[in-house]
């Protein structure tokens, strides 16, 4: 287990790296989410939220919830691989840390939500997510539902 937790911490540092810490632009807000998409999984398999999250505030904010109304529940999720090579997600109950000027990208083998017992959804439709953060700011934003 230990290695299972020492590969899932340095890819939430991977990723973090990955997308980075960058200036902000004059006009941009605090918390701006882009490129919202929900993918419709093949097979047994809940839908998966993708985007990516851009704090262009000072200080540093934790995403510990989401909800959406076409869903029971919302899971933030990280992808992991066991030491046996398998691929599986982990539900990060602590939520994710987004740096103060930073970019956090929600995408496929990463972080990602995962709609728990969804209603039927069909392509190009429009589904709205509201992110939840620790000091209990709500954030939403909408995604588009892709074709398989």
């Amino acid at each position: 287990m230990r290695g299972t937790s020492t590969m899932l911490a340095l890819f939430v540092i991977g990723m973090t790296l990955v997308v980075g810490v960058r200036p902000a632009a004059a006009d941009e807000g605090e918390i701006r989410v882009v490129n919202g998409k929900v993918t419709l999984p093949s097979g047994g398999e809940s839908p998966s939220v993708y985007f990516v999250l851009r704090n262009g505030g000072a200080r540093p904010r934790t995403i510990v919830g989401a909800s959406c109304e076409c869903a029971d529940r919302v899971s933030i999720r990280l992808t992991a691989i066991s030491e046996d090579g398998q691929w599986s997600s982990e539900p990060m109950p602590d939520g994710m840390y987004v740096p103060a000027k930073g970019d956090v990208a929600f995408a496929p083998r990463g972080l990602f939500l995962r709609l728990l017992s969804p209603r039927p959804l069909t392509a190009e439709e429009k589904v709205e997510i509201v992110l939840e953060f620790k000091d209990g700011e709500k954030v939403p934003f909408e995604a588009i539902v892709a074709a398989r």
